[in-house]
């Protein structure tokens, strides 16, 4: 017996890389993906459910750099928010449904379900600073695992795979950039998610830096106002790949794609290895 889930999408305008509505046969849950600067197209959508939970993504082609988990009431309106506040994110995937199937104590142990999840499932960085902890009944403790099991199973789908806990790389494996001519070298610490850049690596001084504070802050802490491009005196940790990798070519950067290893995989690619090949 060949057991199917069917799963429909719309394509707003056609676009695949657009705003998408997504939805499994059988389930009143609604799956939304909204790029950040198609909120106010998003937001005019007709009929749409307002309560569940959502996350806010700095996604590249499937890679996840930073994720942030959420929960909403107000629908698509919640992004809003999110979209002057939070300038990380570029995508935002949401989840879904009327009160009467997600009611206020299953949405806050969905969300904290969710938080708690990326917090502890993922080797990209997290934007939520704590797992928060609600009393929920345990007759509707099965509904929120089945929610969060749904959920996961339609992020995968879609190509944002929340699991990625895996034994990566060593910490003492060097990885490198050579882009646009600037030479640099760090490693990843997989407990911490920080990215030390080491010593005698070059920094593009003369390259400005796209939102991100941590880079901004250790150029100017480092190098003053000077533009040109230096070398770095003292190995330097930063919070998170991404961050170093902005840090040393300016712009802005997916840490997981630019740091390279000796054999020619990205810091991504590795430890997705490590996970294929057990």
């Amino acid at each position: 017996m060949i057991d199917l889930k069917t799963v429909t999408m719309q394509l707003i305008d056609g676009k695949a890389d657009g705003i998408r509505i997504c939805r499994v046969e059988g389930e009143s849950l609604v799956t939304v993906v909204v790029p950040r600067e198609k909120l106010a197209q998003a937001k005019a959508l007709p009929d749409l459910p307002h309560r569940g939970v959502y996350y806010l993504l700095d996604e590249d082609h499937g890679v996840l750099s930073r994720v942030y988990a959420g929960q909403t009431t107000q629908g698509l309106a919640r992004l809003e928010a999110h979209k002057a506040k939070k300038e990380f994110w570029n995508l935002a995937v949401m989840f879904l449904d009327n009160e009467n199937n997600i009611d206020r104590d299953i949405l806050d142990a969905l969300e904290a379900k969710a938080i708690d999840f990326v917090r502890t499932h993922g080797s990209y960085e997290t934007d939520n600073a704590a797992s928060p902890n609600p009393r929920i009944s345990p007759y509707k403790e099965q509904s929120v695992e089945r929610l969060h099991e749904s959920v996961l199973w339609r992020m995968q789908v879609l190509g944002y795979d929340l699991d990625r806990l895996e034994v990566g790389p060593s910490s003492a494996e060097t990885f490198h950039t050579k882009k646009n001519g600037i030479r640099a070298n760090g490693r990843y610490d997989k407990e911490t998610g920080r990215f030390t850049v080491l010593a005698g690596s070059t920094i593009a001084l003369d390259k400005p830096i796209i939102k991100n504070n941590g880079a901004l802050k250790a150029h100017k802490d480092l190098f003053g106002d000077a533009i040109e491009r230096a070398t770095l005196s003292d190995d330097i940790t930063l919070q998170s790949s991404s961050t170093a990798a902005i840090f040393v070519l300016g712009g802005s950067q997916n840490g997981w794609i630019e740091w390279v290893n000796d054999k020619g995989k990205t810091l991504d690619e590795a430890y997705r290895a490590h996970k294929e090949e057990r």
